[in-house]
């Protein structure tokens, strides 16, 4: 009986350690809202430590069209709205605009560099957005803020609250206890 619990107990604490080493993932995970035309989508990206927005585009689920060009990268579309990897200022009117979520998760700032040329943060927010732009060739159009968590909790709804090492081992204890007397109970009526 006492080699069942031992077992049991064992089993129980390596697959808690396993499943917990399989949940850390990448080096970062970098947040990204991207504002279309007619929609807005989210996504959080798990990369290197070093990765560039470009690569945690490179990265994401959605197809990116992005140009190697003589002075770094430039961003031509995603997920087909945009121009053509080949003509990627092809549209004179319309831009991807590119933005970080600033330090208070409360605004955007238009990014000063590229997407190559920018390093962002473990749980970083960049955000993205088909744009015009003014007469100082601002953008005209934003993404909606969203914060690191806010997005995290859109896309992965809390899960079901792991019980804690101890609740799992009086479980296992339990259940070893009701084997033991429903085996004695079994044999006294044999």
């Amino acid at each position: 009986m006492r080699k069942h619990f031992i077992l049991l107990t064992t089993l129980l604490l390596a697959l808690l350690i396993a499943t917990t080493a399989f949940a850390q993932g990448g080096d970062k995970r970098v947040a990204l809202v991207i504002q279309f035309p007619d929609r807005t989508y989210t996504e959080i990206v798990s990369v290197p430590a070093d990765a560039t927005t470009a690569d945690v585009l490179k990265a994401a689920q959605i197809p990116v069209g992005i140009a190697d060009l003589s002075w770094g990268q430039a961003l031509c579309n995603i997920d087909g709205v945009g121009n053509p990897v080949d003509d990627c200022f092809a549209d004179p009117n319309h831009f991807w605009a590119y933005f970080h979520l600033n330090a208070a998760g409360n605004a955007w700032d238009v990014s000063q560099v590229g997407i190559g040329g920018y390093t962002p943060a473990d749980r970083a927010v960049e955000g993205f957005a088909w744009s015009g732009f003014d007469a100082n060739y601002n953008p005209t159009t934003y993404p909606p803020v969203k914060t690191f968590d806010e997005i995290e909790s859109e896309l992965n709804p809390p899960p079901a609250e792991i019980p804690e090492p101890t609740t799992i081992l009086l479980l296992g204890g339990g259940l070893a206890g009701l084997a033991g007397y429903v085996r004695r109970r079994r044999k006294m009526a044999a």
